[in-house]
């Protein structure tokens, strides 16, 4: 039932944050590549967002992941992030935003649980660059087509355009990843 609500709220935000942008489902689907009935699904919750696809909708809106789930940017130019932040579930993964600063402009940096019994999802291909590193458990990375077992402390660092897409090994994983903030992106 939370996860439901969240999802909806997820939604909600969505679709505040793209009609205060001005933008159709149209306009959108054409920024982000994604169709606009998955989008439409999106906005009205009857679907989880993958994190490749939460942060192409950011890009697009001009704004960071974590607004999009609802946490509050006013403050300093320091952010932390306690281990007890917020999380939320989208596309199987618990996630917990770990960047955004009043300003910040170089990077969205998440906070990443991928379940062991999580199916891995189509491949996904978006703008930008990705940056993972396995905090523990076993990553299994799809990437063009090849898998590859990232253990614990392990690193990985590609061209988010080609297709990728992980699920985790038997233990599950728990990862850190990054991509560059909606601001910075919007600039290339």
């Amino acid at each position: 039932m939370e996860t439901n609500l969240a999802v909806s709220a997820l939604g909600d935000r969505l679709r505040a944050a793209r009609e205060a942008r001005g933008l159709t489902l149209d306009q959108m689907s054409a920024a982000t590549g994604v169709s606009k009935a998955h989008l439409s699904r999106l906005e009205s919750g009857e679907r989880q967002p993958s994190v490749g696809i939460l942060v192409e909708l950011a890009a697009a809106l001009g704004t960071r992941v974590g607004a999009l789930f609802g946490e509050d940017a006013e403050g300093t130019p320091l952010a932390t992030f306690a281990p007890d932040a917020p999380r939320h579930a989208a596309g199987g993964l618990e996630i917990v935003s770990s960047s955004g600063f009043p300003d910040s402009r170089a990077l969205e940096a998440m906070r990443v649980r991928v379940p062991a019994d999580r199916e891995p999802s189509a491949p996904a291909r978006h703008r930008g660059e990705e940056w993972i590193y396995v905090l523990r458990g076993t990553l299994e990375l799809e990437f063009d087509g090849v898998l590859y077992e990232l253990g614990k402390d392990t690193a990985a660092h590609f061209d988010a355009a080609r297709p990728h897409r992980f699920s985790a090994g038997r233990t599950g994983a728990c990862l850190l990843y990054t991509s560059p903030s909606p601001r910075d992106r919007q600039k290339s």
